[in-house]
Parts: structure tokens; sequence; C-alpha cells
């Protein structure tokens, strides 16, 4: 147990739905060393029409990895990525860390529009899963989720984002990207310290 408290925490980030341009979001990623975490972007890849489970697999397995090398791990998922994160969670709650989500899509499946069935299937059956894997949790694990939402956000409401039983925080500021964008560059500080908190 002294050897994992003495081991520099590993986040996960997985972004959302444009995952495949994250050149801004690996810059602002690699700074969370400022705040004495190691970290690494996973992309999920969401609209190249692989099944979800397969990527569930392959993110269970990078966990795997890092936890067989005896790093703590904790995950931080924006928008979509949040319900790979929830999903994920899930899967390995007793031996993760904890979880942040920022402008997260975990709830209320029923209310993505028809555009993603089309185009990221893979992220609507994310979703769905979510609505089980959140079902798992009692309140120690709920207590180890921090849910970010903006005060206005046309993409994703805050009802998609609160979770019961969580630290759910409404952020004062307005639009989808911009959460995120700001979050993931100004609020690593707290949310990095909310998980090493955990540990």
């Amino acid at each position: 147990m002294l050897i994992w408290m003495s081991r520099k925490l590993h986040c996960i980030y997985i972004p959302g739905l444009g995952d495949n341009r994250v050149r801004g979001q690996q810059a602002a990623v690699n700074t969370w060393r400022l705040w004495g975490v190691s970290a690494e972007v996973v992309r999920m890849c969401w609209a190249d029409g692989e099944p979800w489970e397969a990527k569930q697999v392959r993110l269970l397995r990078r966990i795997d990895e890092l936890l067989a090398e005896g790093s703590p791990v904790a995950l931080v998922g924006a928008s979509a990525g949040a319900s790979a994160v929830i999903n994920a969670y899930a899967a390995r709650k007793d031996k993760l860390v904890g979880c942040v989500l920022i402008a997260g899509k975990v709830n209320r499946p029923a209310a993505i529009g028809s555009y993603y069935y089309r185009h990221a299937p893979a992220f609507i059956d994310s979703v769905r899963q979510c609505q089980t894997s959140l079902r798992q949790f009692d309140s120690g694990h709920r207590r180890r989720i921090l849910s970010r939402y903006a005060r206005t956000d046309p993409v994703v409401a805050q009802a998609d984002s609160v979770i019961e039983g969580a630290y759910n925080q409404c952020v004062a500021v307005s639009g989808h990207a911009y959460m995120i964008g700001s979050q993931i560059v100004f609020g690593a500080r707290t949310f990095t310290r909310f998980l090493k908190d955990m540990r």
C-alpha cells in the first residue's frame, strides 16, 4: 500500500466525438504534469465504425497495463468521453482512484439526436451502457466521481451530467467547447487535486 501511495497518479484523458483532432487537447493534457500527475490521451475514435464493445476492451486493456505496473490510475472524460469513463470505472471500480467528467453525456440516451445514430453508433451504445453502469456504484464509488458542467451548454444539458451522490459542480461558463477547453487547461489544478485526495 505504501508503494502504491508513493507512485505518481496517472490520468487517462478520453476526449469526445471530435477525437480525430486532439492536438490542442493533447497540449493541454501535457500541462497536467505541473499539478503532479502523469497523463495520456486515449482516443475512442468514435466515428470509425468499430463497435463500442471493442473500444471498451481496448480502454480496459490500457488501464490494466498501468495497474499491472503499479500505477494508481484515474480517468478524465469530456463530453462523449465521459460515457466511456463511467463504463470503465464500473468495470474497474475497486481498482481505479476515481474519475472526472467534463460536460459529460452520461444520462438520457433517448435525448441524443438521430445524426449520432448514423455517424457515431458506438457513442450511443456507450451512453446506453452508462445507465447500467451507474446502478453499480454505491455511495463510496459515487463520491469518487467529480462531474463538472457549464451553466449553459447547448450540446450537453446539465441533466445529462448530474450524477446522484457524486460531486456535481456547475461552472459559471457558457458553451460546450469553451467548457471543455477551459477545464482541461484552467480547471486541471483543482480536479487533479480532487483525484489525488481520493488515493
